[in-house]
C-alpha cells in the first residue's frame, strides 16, 4: 500500500502546531459571543509573511466557531470589487436555503444598502458593480445600512438555532479604504447599541495590513493586531510528527532533529521538508520510520524550491533604493537587524527607509521582528543575496 504524504506545502494545513496561544485567545472571544450572546467588541488581525500559516490558522478559527454552532461568512479581500459587497453576497449566500421568511428579512436588510449604495439599482452585483466604479466613495454613508444586514443576518440564524454570526476576512491588507472604514465604524456603532449581538470578526493579512487599516481608519485601536512568527523548534516537530503518526509512521529522533534544525521554523519549509522526506521514505506503510537519510535526500530537494522562491522573490525589488537595503540587511547577518545599522550601512539617515521598507514587506521580503529591527521572511535568504551578488560573509 503506497500512503500518500499527510504534509501539504503551498495548501491549507489541517492542523496549527505552534499557535496554541492564539487559538486559546480566540477560543475564549467564540466562548464569550456564544455563551452570553455578546459582541466580540474588537475586530482581530493576525499577521505575518507569506508561508506562516496565516490562513491556515483562519481556517482553524472557522472550525472552531462552528463547533460552537455559530454561522460563518468567509471572505478573502480583492478578489471581488470591495470587501463590503463581498460580505453582502456572503450573508445573501448564507441564507439561500433557509425558510422564505427569513431570507425576505435580510434581502430586505441588503436592498436598502444597494439603495444607498447604487441609487436603486437592485441585487449584490450592482453593489459591487457600483462600489468598484466609486472606490466606495457613495458608501460613506452606508454604514448603518451595513449595519442593518448584519443585524437581520445575525437575528436570521439566531432563528436558525446559530448561536451567531463570525465573519472571516482573509489578505486583509487588499481590502480598499471604504470597506474598512465601513467595517470599522460599524463595530464603533456596535460597541455602544448593540452590546447583545453576537457577531465576531477574525482577519488575516500580510505585515503591511496593520498599516493599511491604520491608514484608512481613525479609530484603529477598535483592532487587535497580532503577529504571527517563526515556530519554535518543538513546534515544528509536532508539526513533522502529528501527520506521520496518524497514518501509523514514525520518525526517528535523530531525523526530526535534522528536520527541524533545516527548516529553521519556517512553516512552508516545514512541510517542504516533511513531504520530501516521505517521498524518500517511498511513500511508507504504517510501522515503518522516516530516517535521518530520507531527510538528507530531501533536504536537497527542497533546497531547489527554495532558491527558486528566492530567484522569485529577489526579482521583486526592481528599484535601486530597495536593493541596496536588501544588500545592507544581508551584509549585516542573518537575523533580526536595527533599522538604525541598516541606515547606517546605506549612508543614508533612518527616516529614509520608511518607502523602500513598506514596498518590501509589501513584496513579502522583509517584516518588522520587533520594535526598531527588520529581517527577512524566509530563513536563508540574507545567505542567497549574499551569494548572488558575491557579498562577504558577515561571520567571516
Amino acid at each position: 500500500m503506497v500512503q500518500p504524504s499527510p504534509y501539504t506545502p503551498g495548501a491549507v494545513a489541517r492542523e496549527t502546531p505552534g499557535r496554541s496561544r492564539q487559538l486559546a485567545e480566540i477560543s475564549e472571544r467564540l466562548d464569550m459571543m456564544s455563551a452570553t450572546g455578546r459582541l466580540v467588541s474588537r475586530i482581530r488581525v493576525d499577521h505575518g509573511p507569506r508561508g506562516v500559516g496565516k490562513t491556515s490558522l483562519l481556517r482553524q478559527v472557522e472550525q472552531r466557531a462552528h463547533a460552537r454552532d455559530a454561522a460563518t461568512i468567509w471572505v478573502t479581500a480583492g478578489e471581488s470589487a470591495g470587501l463590503v459587497p463581498a460580505i453582502a453576497d456572503g450573508a445573501e449566500r448564507l441564507v439561500r436555503r433557509w425558510p422564505v421568511k427569513l431570507r425576505e428579512r435580510v434581502a430586505t436588510a441588503l436592498s436598502h444598502l444597494e439603495l444607498k449604495v447604487t441609487g436603486g439599482v437592485p441585487g449584490v452585483a450592482s453593489i459591487e458593480a457600483a462600489w468598484g466604479k466609486t472606490g466606495g466613495r457613495r458608501a460613506r454613508g452606508a454604514t448603518r445600512e451595513f449595519e442593518d444586514l448584519l443585524v437581520a443576518t445575525v437575528e436570521v440564524a439566531q432563528e436558525r438555532q446559530f448561536s451567531g454570526l463570525v465573519l472571516l476576512i482573509d489578505e486583509i491588507q487588499a481590502a480598499e479604504p471604504a470597506s474598512l472604514r465601513t467595517i470599522s465604524y460599524a463595530w464603533q456603532h456596535f460597541q455602544s447599541e448593540r452590546r447583545f449581538l453576537p457577531v465576531a470578526l477574525f482577519a488575516a493579512g500580510l505585515p503591511e495590513s496593520v498599516s493599511v487599516i491604520n491608514a484608512a481608519v481613525s479609530n484603529s485601536e477598535r483592532f487587535a493586531y497580532r503577529q504571527l512568527k517563526d515556530l519554535p523548534p518543538d513546534a515544528a516537530a509536532v508539526a513533522l510528527a502529528n501527520p506521520a503518526r496518524e497514518l501509523g509512521v514514525g520518525w526517528s529522533a535523530d531525523a526530526i532533529d535534522a528536520a527541524v534544525r533545516y527548516a529553521a521554523g519556517y512553516p512552508h519549509t516545514v512541510q517542504l521538508i516533511g513531504e520530501n522526506a516521505w517521498r524518500h521514505a517511498g511513500f511508507p506503510n504504517p510501522g515503518a520510520t522516516i530516517r535521518r537519510e530520507h531527510v538528507e535526500l530531501a533536504a536537497a530537494d527542497v533546497e531547489e524550491d527554495i532558491r527558486e522562491l528566492f530567484t522569485a522573490r529577489l526579482s521583486k525589488v526592481t528599484r535601486q533604493v530597495e536593493l541596496e537595503m536588501v544588500l545592507a540587511m544581508a551584509r549585516l547577518g542573518d537575523g533580526p537587524v536595527r533599522r538604525h545599522d541598516i541606515a547606517a550601512a546605506m549612508g543614508k539617515p533612518t527616516d529614509a527607509l520608511g518607502v523602500p521598507r513598506g514596498r518590501l514587506i509589501g513584496a513579502g521580503i522583509i517584516t518588522d521582528s520587533s520594535h526598531g529591527y527588520l529581517e527577512f521572511t524566509v530563513p536563508g535568504f540574507a545567505a542567497f543575496v549574499r551569494e548572488v551578488h558575491d557579498l562577504d560573509d558577515p561571520q567571516g
